[in-house]
């Protein structure tokens, strides 16, 4: 199998997986070192954790609405607070309190923002009805939003669940009105914003979560290490992450099974198929730097080969220890 070279210019577009559960429209460019001044590395723990949510919010709404549901993360990125809520429209606006777990600790708002197409059929399920599609383009009613309520507290459940390790709370706030959200943040006010997709039996739609730059304080909290710590425990410093960052390291996809007769070889000729008695379905290994790092599958990104990863491969002793 040839060779994988990275490429830091490389876009997503058109992701095709091997078993063909992501859309291409699902699948988005972000770049996060620009955010606010938050470098990646600090919002890598927000950035997988929140990703989590998809998973358990899949189960959980299932369990809800006595049907099949599927979320999914669509898109992270950064935007402006006033971008974000120039796009909000009608749809279904409420703040979500966050905060430290310490007793009296402030708490700082978030947004949800719920598109039309997914409330109503939520809101229909959770009334009794079937939960079918619908083409309402409203504001909701007083009984509508005390019912979107236990959606939105659904979500919150499990973006609780899925920031445990960052020790923060998560609680339904109020309905807000997006002329009022509008005053409240500034133009100079950014965010991360986390795109996600809910399909149903026969609906679907889109839920938005808003973190405005001034609420990551505690998912971004990090230790601070002296230099003698750094050396001990052999990571890297801030600085030299940052220039690892434009490192580029050989990547290959190999198979580690698979045997093929002496005369199958000596027979090959081009156009041949050759048969390596090995499962398509048999993850392969990726090589970062000539070690095998993780089991994946062969994907393509558009015209680009890629790999998506399956799972971390346990590394020998050999392959840890530092060089003396």
């Amino acid at each position: 199998m040839e060779n994988v070279t990275p490429s830091s210019s490389t876009t997503a577009q058109g992701t095709v997986l091997a078993g063909g559960n992501i859309a291409p429209e699902q699948v988005r460019p972000c770049d996060f070192r620009a955010a606010g001044g938050i470098d990646q590395a600090r919002l890598a723990p927000l950035i997988s954790s929140t990703e989590a949510l998809a998973l358990t919010l899949t189960q959980s709404l299932s369990s809800t609405l006595g049907m099949t549901c599927e979320a999914t993360l669509q898109s992270s990125e950064q935007v402006a607070c006033q971008t974000f809520l120039e796009k909000v429209g009608i749809s279904y606006l409420v703040s979500i309190q966050v905060g430290s777990l310490q007793p009296g600790a402030q708490t700082e708002m978030a947004l949800l923002q719920i598109d039309p197409v997914l409330l109503f059929p939520v809101v229909d399920r959770l009334l009794g009805g079937s939960g079918e599609a619908t083409d309402l383009s409203r504001e909701v009613t007083e009984i509508e939003d005390h019912i979107a309520k236990d959606f939105v507290r659904l979500i919150c459940q499990e973006l609780q669940k899925a920031w445990r390790r960052f020790n923060v709370s998560v609680a339904l706030g109020a309905r807000q009105e997006v002329s009022q959200m509008q005053r409240t943040f500034s133009p100079q006010d950014n965010a991360i914003v986390f795109s996600f997709a809910v399909t149903m039996q026969s609906a679907g739609g889109g839920f938005q979560l808003m973190l405005p730059v001034a609420s990551l304080g505690g998912f971004l909290v990090a230790k601070t290490t002296s230099a003698q710590e750094i050396t001990r425990k052999g990571t890297m410093s801030p600085k030299l992450a940052e220039k690892a960052l434009d490192w580029t390291f050989e990547v290959e996809l190999s198979m580690l099974e698979g045997k093929i007769r002496a005369s199958d070889l000596l027979n090959l000729t081009v156009g041949k198929i050759l048969q390596l008695g090995v499962s398509v379905r048999t993850p392969v290994v990726l090589k970062i730097g000539g070690h095998e790092a993780f089991e994946a599958v062969p994907v393509r990104s558009g015209n680009h080969r890629g790999a998506q990863l399956l799972d971390r491969l346990q590394q020998n002793q050999a392959e840890t220890e530092p060089t003396p």
